[in-house]
């Protein structure tokens, strides 16, 4: 540990001398007034605690003396405190001197003052960072405007760090900033999997799984209104295993009674295989399941069920693109616990920044089967096309900067009439 006294007329010159010297990481151990201004005590490479641990080892109290019986010392002969010639460690007082002014040194480190100064210091540290950061970004900004742009226009877009960087590092390091938007676009398109229309077209047993409020059975309705108006009544069937919701039950018996669709309902892996079996000869079984979150306990429960019949049944996650990045990337992670065929996105008619699914489909290589952007059934589902998913989220981007736009104009404007 490296410490040194600096006297300047006022703490501002004092602070910014030891800044100077000894670095952002220096730390105050007294401040003080004195003749002509202050006087400041600082320390480099100080560890607190390893100095605690140190006082309280010095002071840690002497092991307990083993008792012997007396044979045993009668036995042994005594041997001398001190070897011939041999005299007490004369360092012993100096030691501890030293270890008094540590302990000093700590009780500094500890005053209000200090505290508050060491506050300080690490505030100027944050503000010192962060401009930094900005010249950098500034200094970016200047020298490869291109990528500048491109980095601002994928963050409003949706996409995470992580894929923008990768999608960056493919282009070339030069050109029209236009260009290579179009053909960063493009590169989205090709890393987004789709699954072709396979439910309606394949036909065969599919479940659909999802957190509460995403849209699974109305998905569900939209779904066999599809495949009803392709190969008629007979051909489709419908099973709910929601059991935790009151009155769930209700809106898809509603659908099944409209659509004029056998239905059936299943409370355990032995039931819904008794459903499936009862269904064999229908080229489509559609199964609504219980909304959960992906941080329910019961969704292990649910999971074992499919599970058990994942032979003879796909199963798709349905999720709301209204939901953040983050929320996102926590469904899809929490939902792998069965395997899954590909996923439907619902909302997309709600939502404001379609990019963050995109980002989590194409990071989690999971099929996009279907989009749902709107409550008619059947009208409001489409399969998935890759350009077509690319191009509603750079339409969505735009959408939400013009209404940014828009409110920054009419607030300006506001403020001149008020003004």
């Amino acid at each position: 540990m490296k410490i040194k006294r600096f006297f300047a007329p006022n703490v501002r010159s004092a602070m910014r001398m030891v800044k100077d010297e000894l670095g952002e990481d220096a730390v105050i151990l007294s401040n003080k007034r004195v003749n002509g201004g202050i006087e400041i005590i600082s320390a480099i490479d100080y560890d607190e605690n390893a100095l605690r641990r140190e006082v309280q080892q010095e002071h840690a109290p002497e092991p307990p003396v083993v008792v012997r019986s007396v044979d045993d010392m009668t036995q042994q002969p005594q041997q001398p405190y001190f070897e011939q010639g041999q005299q007490p460690d004369a360092s012993n007082n100096n030691r501890v001197k030293d270890i008094h002014q540590k302990k000093l040194q700590v009780t500094w480190s500890q005053e209000p003052t200090l505290m508050e100064m060491r506050g300080e210091m690490k505030t100027m540290r944050g503000l010192l960072e962060t401009q930094l950061a900005e010249l950098a970004l500034k200094d970016q900004q200047l020298s490869r405007p291109f990528e500048y742009e491109l980095k601002q226009r994928m963050a409003r877009l949706g996409l995470g760090a992580s894929l923008a960087a990768e999608l960056l590092q493919s282009l070339p390091k030069e050109g029209v900033v236009d260009d290579l938007w179009r053909r960063l676009l493009g590169k989205i398109a090709v890393k987004l999997s789709v699954t072709d229309d396979d439910i309606l077209t394949q036909g065969g047993a599919v479940a659909l799984i999802g957190p509460t409020g995403v849209g699974k059975t109305t998905t569900v309705a939209k779904l066999a209104a599809r495949f009803v108006m392709r190969h008629g009544t007979r051909s489709v069937a419908l099973i709910s295993t929601d059991n935790f919701r009151i009155g769930a039950h209700e809106q898809l018996k509603a659908y099944a009674r409209i659509l004029d669709v056998p239905i059936r309902f299943a409370n355990s892996a032995e039931t819904l295989q008794t459903a499936l079996d009862h269904f064999c000869d229908k080229r489509l079984v559609l199964i609504d399941t219980a909304g959960m979150s992906q941080r329910d306990l019961r969704l292990t429960e649910q999971f074992s069920v499919l599970q058990d019949e994942s032979d003879r049944v796909r199963t798709y996650l349905v999720a709301s693109t209204t939901s953040r990045l983050s929320g996102l990337q926590e469904v899809v992670q929490g939902f792998k616990g069965v395997e899954l065929s590909g996923c439907i996105l619902t909302k997309v008619d709600e939502s404001t920044c379609l990019g963050h699914a995109l980002d989590v489909v194409i990071q989690q290589q999971l099929p996009v089967a279907y989009i749902s952007d709107g409550q008619r059934v059947p009208e409001d589902l489409q399969p998935a096309r890759a350009h077509t998913l690319v191009s509603r989220s750079v339409a969505i981007m735009q959408e939400s900067t013009d209404l940014l736009e828009d409110e920054l104009i009419t607030g300006v404007q506001v403020a001149e009439v008020g003004s």
